[in-house]
């Protein structure tokens, strides 16, 4: 990666300013997920820090305890208009990538929801749905499961602090949707996706277990 010349570095800080005081970005990645990230790595460090607040990289006073922290580095004080220029000349350098999908909140749900729906309690017949067990309608090949049992597996799962909207736009984007369903004179609203957005988890065979000795 090409590095600023002394002299684009020195009109950037300013002639008053020591070339060594301000931190010298070499790499600057960003890493698009529900909640983006960014690598950032300094001259005089071979060390990547990582940094999950677009603060801590826009503003200089909270950018240089982040080098102190992760890289065992300090800079002196220096003006915010000075750190924002610079900034602006490494940006045009800068990478984005996107996320590996089960590293993400929604490609986690995705697991999830296939779990939901494919494990050994999920419901044999319609009426099951009211129990809060997701059926399969092999005739329409959709699956069928309430909110609320999906809501609660993903809170007990570690998928906490997803509100109902997003769970909503994940199913949708699956190719599901809500449908309001009347099973035993009973009207309810359900949830399906197509059979074929999750994958049925393949039978294991039973341990042998040895025979006891006699």
């Amino acid at each position: 990666m090409t590095k600023p010349s002394i002299a684009k570095l020195k009109a950037i800080i300013g002639a008053d300013q020591d070339i060594g005081d301000i931190p010298c970005i070499v790499s600057l990645e960003k890493i698009n997920s529900d909640e983006p990230y960014w690598n950032v790595t300094i001259r005089g460090s071979n060390v990547t820090m990582r940094i999950t607040d677009p603060r801590d990289i826009v503003e200089y006073r909270r950018f240089v305890p982040q080098c102190f922290k992760q890289l065992n580095i300090v800079f002196p004080a220096v003006k915010q208009a000075i750190w924002l220029n610079t900034l602006r000349d490494a940006m045009p350098r800068m990478t984005v990538k996107q996320a590996d999908e089960d590293t993400t909140r929604e490609g986690q749900f995705k697991e999830l929801l296939e779990t939901f729906l494919t494990n050994r309690t999920r419901g044999k017949m319609r009426e099951d749905l009211l129990r809060g067990l997701p059926w399969e309608d092999e005739a329409s090949r959709r699956r069928y499961f309430t909110m609320a049992a999906l809501a609660k597996l993903l809170d007990r799962e570690g998928l906490r602090n997803v509100n109902r909207r997003d769970i909503a736009a994940w199913i949708r984007a699956l190719g599901g949707e809500q449908q309001g369903l009347t099973i035993k004179n009973y009207r309810k609203r359900f949830w399906w996706v197509p059979s074929d957005a999750v994958e049925e988890a393949p039978e294991l065979d039973v341990p042998t277990m040895p025979e006891p000795a006699i």
